[in-house]
């Protein structure tokens, strides 16, 4: 039996979504002896390369998922129709998420040694250096799927998600709440205005609610971003410099 999807509001789908990364390696040129520049040949990275050039300045854990010819430009390796996917757009947050093309399987990718496996992976979670890789497939159930990142979190932050998670559900019910009162106000305003014309004394109050009801949409708001703002543990080499 699927679970039915919450329709949420304009405010609450903000926080819902995927942000990829489609990181693109380009190989340096090497000027030839007569100033032009020679093609360089691709390569596959190592490991640690390329786990380096997709982590970048990011030090969140990374989300790795490879597309296939099924799966390509979709995200149906980590969501899935006619699933709840509200929790897993919620932990991706504290994730770095990068998605790679589905060449990234030939030998001479540069991003080829991220996965070597007889039966490589669609996705993957790992600690930004490569430590803590979890391999997922696309059949893993949802309840592995957020017991893996969940465990990377805890390891990667100073604090669990499991309260965040809650209280974060807690105010995307409440900006759905606002949402539909902000608009039936507007429509109220639209109303008044068409009926009474610009000099209609409802407008002034009904703007006022307007502004008030704004007002509570945007104090969700900074308390979604602060429940979103867990703090990364400090590695071993930046808390000794």
């Amino acid at each position: 039996m699927s679970i039915p999807t919450v329709v949420r509001g304009q405010s609450a789908r903000s926080y819902l979504k995927m942000e990829w990364d489609y990181p693109v390696y380009k190989a340096e040129q090497k000027k030839a002896s007569k100033g032009t520049a020679a093609k360089v040949a691709r390569r596959a990275l190592t490991r640690e390369e390329a786990l380096a050039f997709l982590a970048g300045d990011d030090p969140r854990p990374l989300l790795v998922l490879r597309e296939c010819t099924v799966c390509n430009g979709t995200d149906e390796a980590l969501l899935k129709g006619g699933i709840d996917n509200e929790k897993t757009f919620l932990i991706a947050s504290w994730f770095h998420c990068v998605k790679l093309p589905a060449d990234v399987l030939e030998k001479d990718h540069p991003f080829h040694n991220l996965f070597v496996q007889k039966k490589p992976e669609h996705l993957f979670v790992c600690s930004v250096d490569g430590a803590n890789h979890d391999p997922l497939e696309s059949q893993t159930s949802r309840s592995d799927l957020w017991k893996s990142m969940r465990k990377l979190i805890g390891k990667e932050y100073k604090s669990k998600p499991d309260s965040r998670l809650k209280s974060i559900a807690k105010i995307l019910d409440k900006l759905d709440v606002v949402d539909e009162r902000l608009r039936q106000v507007n429509s109220r305003y639209d109303d008044a205005l068409e009926e009474d014309g610009p000099g209609s004394k409802n407008l002034r109050k009904i703007a006022k609610s307007k502004t008030e009801t704004e007002a509570d949409r945007d104090a969700l708001h900074e308390q979604a971003a602060k429940a979103l703002a867990l703090d990364l543990k400090k590695k071993k080499a930046e808390a000794t410099r």
